[in-house]
């Protein structure tokens, strides 16, 4: 059996292999509160033999031992565009991914329990040490052992733990929003049963475990029936429930679905999402709302989450559609007064219709100053990824740069946008496999495909949701995030200075995982002085 330590912020494949002066010690950093991690390559083993890893240390802190996953490859039939969506035919993503698709990468993490097995001669394991708040600072040592069948290593372990301290509930929104129906039929369970309820609060632990902070409920949890010419019978029983568990288990914001959408994405008006021979704006658009909102706001008042809310209107407006957004916004604000509007956005030009402005990242570097004025203003501006941008602007693609998805969050620290949206943590498309299929058809047209991993960053194990190392990578961004924000609030230069060093903009970064490691040593010991 060969291994390598390897940096938890670069790919592994199947076919990678031992390097000649590999790495055998395993080296990390970490602030309390937050996580340090690495993968092991373990290349020349038994196919389907038993894989289990054992720590021991001299000190008696229980939160030494490692979390240890086993990780699983999964497919990537086709590469990332250059402006996104996925490459036309005879054309080259070579400049900005890692890989001529297709091929196959490590991102999928199975927890590593008991009788675990190798899948092939060639296996990787991801390992995490997660730091408590009232951990003490200093240096703790131990040994990982690891054994493959009959054989075995024992592998050297250094974790610094520095004093600063990453909260718990920090200050940056994250929101991925998630399919409460493909956590029922990825687990073969029935929807809105007790397990379909149990699988749900899991699915909400691996999102805390990504340091998510906000959840939607769209509105198609909502049990809706048009009683008459006019009026609705509504339900609110599973949201109530769904945002109970959430906030129990420490997600902050509740972010309440759109009520308008489009037929098609050009189209000029809104039509009631979940009723589309409706037009929002309508005056029957406006008796559902006035009904819905009157019911939505007596449970929010009633439960004590009227300020822990923000109001979606429209996903993505356009040019085409911008003055029916207004109106729908505008009456949104009269029913629902004082909770912040917020929408992922495809133009500046909508001033006074949202509070929450959530622009692309690559569209909000290339409107900066136009977005900023909204700022001035007294607006909040987030940024968001999804099947765009492409090429080389950061997003959390399985063909390009892993870094990429923990340096979002460094873009969030840089340019003031405290929120981060993405549209797929489990938004597995109908008959799509989520391992073998992560570029799957998108639309009706048939020609045109999602972009590696954009579905998802999460995975339907066949025991539960499987976290990914995209996703751990997210978390640790966020959490950089906060340290960053900790050394601004006593030294701005500095901690410019230090993010900087890694990041310019959404497309000017480092990718060199050894200058980060560096960079980040750098940020844990001012955020230390900073405490």
């Amino acid at each position: 059996m060969n291994t390598q330590i390897v940096d938890a912020n670069t790919w592994l494949y199947p076919d990678s292999s031992v390097e000649s002066d590999a790495p055998q010690r395993i080296t990390l950093s970490s602030a309390r509160g937050a996580r340090a991690a690495c993968q092991i390559l373990c290349t020349s083993v038994r196919e389907g033999a038993e894989i289990r890893v054992d720590f021991q240390s001299a000190s008696s802190d229980s939160w030494l031992a490692p979390e240890v996953s086993l990780l699983v490859d999964v497919a990537v039939g086709k590469n990332t565009g250059d402006f996104g969506f996925v490459v036309k035919d005879g054309e080259s993503a070579a400049e900005y991914t890692t890989r001529e698709a297709p091929f196959r990468v490590y991102d999928a993490m199975r927890p590593l329990g008991d009788g675990a097995k190798t899948r092939s001669t060639t296996q990787a394991l991801y390992v995490t040490w997660y730091t408590p708040h009232d951990a003490f600072p200093g240096g703790y040592t131990g040994t990982l052992k690891l054994v493959v069948g009959e054989e075995s290593q024992k592998i050297p372990v250094e974790l610094e733990v520095f004093p600063a301290i990453v909260p718990e509930k920090g200050g940056l929104a994250v929101t991925n929003w998630f399919s409460v129906g493909n956590m029922a039929t990825h687990h073969d369970l029935e929807p809105w049963s007790p397990k379909h309820w149990e699988m749900i609060e899991r699915y909400g632990q691996v999102m805390r475990r990504g340091r998510q902070s906000n959840f939607l409920i769209p509105i198609g949890v909502v049990g809706i029936e048009k009683t008459g010419p006019g009026n609705w019978e509504l339900d609110f029983d599973r949201v109530e429930r769904l945002a109970e568990l959430f906030f129990g288990m420490g997600f902050t914001t509740l972010e309440s679905g759109h009520l308008g959408t489009r037929r098609r994405f050009n189209d000029s008006t809104f039509v009631l999402t979940g009723d589309s021979s409706i037009q929002a704006t309508s005056p029957d658009g406006y008796s559902f709302l006035s009904q819905y909102f009157k019911q939505w706001r007596e449970l929010l008042e009633k439960r004590g989450w009227l300020d822990r809310v923000i109001q979606y209107v429209g996903d993505e407006p356009t040019m085409h559609s911008a003055a029916d957004y207004r109106i729908l916004a505008g009456m949104i604000r009269k029913l629902l007064p004082g909770v912040p509007l917020a929408d992922a956005v495809e133009l500046p030009e909508l001033g006074g219709a949202l509070d929450i402005w959530v622009p692309k990242n690559s569209y909000y570097q290339q409107h900066r100053d136009a977005f900023d004025r909204h700022r001035e203003k007294g607006d909040t501006i987030w940024c968001y990824t999804c099947c765009i941008p492409g090429g080389r602007f950061m997003n959390r693609f399985l063909d390009t740069a892993l870094i990429r998805t923990r340096l979002i969050h460094w873009g969030n620290f840089l340019f003031d946008l405290p929120g981060f949206l993405h549209w797929g943590l489990n938004q597995y498309r109908p008959g799509q496999d989520p391992f073998e299929n992560t570029t799957p058809v998108h639309g009706d047209d048939g020609e045109t495909f999602l972009p590696s991993g954009d579905t998802h960053i999460v995975y339907p194990g066949d025991d539960g949701p499987w976290s990914s190392v995209r996703l751990e990578a997210m978390g640790m961004g966020v959490e950089d995030y906060e340290l960053l924000r900790q050394v601004e609030s006593s030294d701005s230069d500095l901690a410019h200075q230090i993010a900087t060093k890694s990041v310019r903009s959404f497309d000017d970064y480092d990718e060199d995982a050894e200058s980060l490691a560096r960079c980040r040593l750098e940020l844990l010991k001012a955020a230390s002085s900073a405490a």
